[in-house]
């Protein structure tokens, strides 16, 4: 076990049991909200794997306190962090309204977005905190992606591949528009966290741009 800047550099394998546990518990329920709509379940759906979290992290910190910053929760965000996070959220921001207006949607935006983006947070977090603070910290102990940009482009391959199956298609093509979105997206989402080590900006990202997404880009196609 190494560390870097005060951060732990290992593979935390209590970490990936809880991503193991979280996703067995997870899966189950996602399944039935798709299997019965009439149910209602999208609250449970990202509410219980978000308290299964705050419950193994509450638990884990209280023996081993510097996990919340190997975990990217208490990290100091320093000032390039912050201008860094704004500048990747108005990239986002004007990214999607370009292909809002090239889609003729004229960029609608109404209350109601606001609160979707605050209950989007918790989902959010769930993604975040598995993919960055279990997921590439895990990754980055590995040293066939040691160095800068490595890690990064692997992320962002993988996120374009894994969204090749979604359903909103260019107009004309056979390409995904999230496959165009979410490399760029799994890119800099790895490049941040591994040079400040804080998934907080990241899940403000992830909550605003998502919700944009949709009312923006994906209702249009």
């Amino acid at each position: 076990m190494t560390q870097t800047n005060g951060i732990t550099r290992t593979i935390d394998w209590q970490d990936i049991g809880s991503a193991l546990l979280v996703g067995s518990v997870a899966l189950p329920i996602k399944l039935m909200a798709l299997s019965r709509p009439e149910w209602e379940l999208s609250g449970p759906t990202a509410a219980v794997p978000f308290l299964i979290i705050l419950a193994y992290v509450f638990i884990r910190a209280r023996r081993e306190p510097q996990k919340l910053d190997d975990w990217g929760l208490t990290t100091p965000l320093t000032m390039p962090a912050v201008l860094t996070a704004i500048a990747m959220l108005l990239g986002a921001i004007l990214f999607l309204a370009l292909c809002g207006t090239l889609l003729g949607s004229g960029l609608p935006f109404e209350a109601r977005h606001l609160s979707h983006m605050v209950n989007y947070i918790d989902d959010g977090f769930c993604q975040q905190f598995y993919m960055c603070s279990v997921g590439l910290a895990s990754l980055a102990t590995l040293r066939m992606f040691q160095g800068t940009w490595r890690l990064p482009l692997f992320v962002g391959m993988i996120f374009g591949l894994a969204h090749f199956w979604t359903p909103h298609l260019i107009p004309g093509t056979f390409i995904p528009v999230q496959v165009l979105i979410t490399f760029p997206v799994g890119f800099l989402a790895a490049w941040y966290f591994l040079r400040f080590r804080s998934i907080v900006p990241l899940t403000l990202i992830h909550a605003i741009g998502y919700i944009l997404l949709h009312s923006w880009v994906e209702v249009q196609l």
